[in-house]
């Protein structure tokens, strides 16, 4: 690897067929699309994924199919749910196109994948997050699912729709159970309020999509390691504070999180309880143990 760079993320692929995609997102707001079968035969020194612009990063990469949704987060608290069938397939050194409008101290700090099953965790720096259902992939108004506009059009809709997407979200709020999901929107646009990033809270460090049987890891700017239960971390709408995850020291914040997915730690429990079964007790004696004198001759039940 160059100097500066890093691993963003890994995925165990067998095979690489041509409807699996993988997706990129950069800290600018730009994805970028190419189907698996693209990265197909790697090379020693690596393949090129993506033309990034000046002063421009990789954040996330998910592989998707079929008509699964992404979700992009940003630092301010905002997100926005598409069809991944949104951004048409690229070639590999290619530039990608807009996923998300962002204000001018914003960055995209996270992609995942919305399962309707599961629930997106946002996480603040000062310790602070909530879990909200993704729901199911109801379109907003006047969106097709599946519909893929030509670029030009699409990013036109994107830019023109920004203003509109809020006041949207600020009526959606009073429609009872609303915010307790991600509606589908088109990509490009400015996205809904997921979580205030006031002075309490900080920005938004991260996103994971996590599951009741899930535990999360944190990690702290001077190294302090938290682990939870997804479980134990409150469920509640968009558009909110949150609770606290995680307590901090004075000047210290919070810098990373993962997943440790729940079928990970079923098989580790399950491992440890076989090898506590198959290993043998020892025989209790009563009283206590003295060892053979030194200065007697060792015995063969002593040897």
């Amino acid at each position: 690897m160059e100097e500066g760079e890093g691993i963003a993320n890994c995925f165990n692929v067998r095979h690489f067929p041509d409807d699996k995609y993988l997706v990129i997102a950069t800290r600018q707001g730009i994805i970028k699309k190419t189907a698996l079968s693209a990265y197909g035969r790697p090379m020693k020194g690596g393949i090129i994924a993506i033309r990034l612009d000046d002063g421009d990063a990789l954040v996330d990469v998910r592989i998707v199919q079929g008509d699964q949704d992404l979700v992009l987060s940003t630092s301010g608290g905002m997100a926005i749910r598409f069809s991944h069938e949104d951004a048409r397939p690229m070639g590999r050194a290619t530039r990608g196109v807009k996923g998300i409008t962002l204000t001018r101290d914003e960055t995209v700090v996270g992609m995942v994948v919305a399962d309707p099953d599961r629930t997106l965790l946002s996480i603040c720096e000062q310790g602070y997050g909530k879990r909200t259902p993704f729901g199911p992939a109801d379109a907003a108004a006047g969106d097709v699912a599946g519909e893929v506009l030509p670029e030009d059009q699409n990013l036109a809709v994107a830019e023109d729709s920004v203003a509109e997407e809020v006041a949207e979200d600020t009526a959606d709020e009073s429609s009872p159970g609303s915010n307790m999901k991600y509606r589908r929107q088109r990509r490009g646009g400015k996205g809904l309020r997921d979580i205030k990033t006031t002075a309490r809270n900080g920005r938004v460090v991260d996103v994971l999509s996590v599951s009741d049987d899930d535990q999360v890891l944190m990690v702290t700017s001077r190294g302090k390691i938290q682990r939870v239960r997804a479980a134990d971390i409150s469920t509640i709408g968009r558009n909110t504070q949150g609770v606290r995850i995680i307590r901090l020291d004075e000047g210290d914040t919070l810098v990373s999180c993962a997943v440790i997915p729940g079928d990970v730690i079923d098989e580790a429990t399950a491992k440890a309880a076989a090898l506590a079964a198959a290993t043998p007790l020892l025989p209790a004696v009563d009283g206590p143990i003295t060892p053979p004198s030194l200065s007697e001759p060792a015995t063969d039940a002593e040897v």
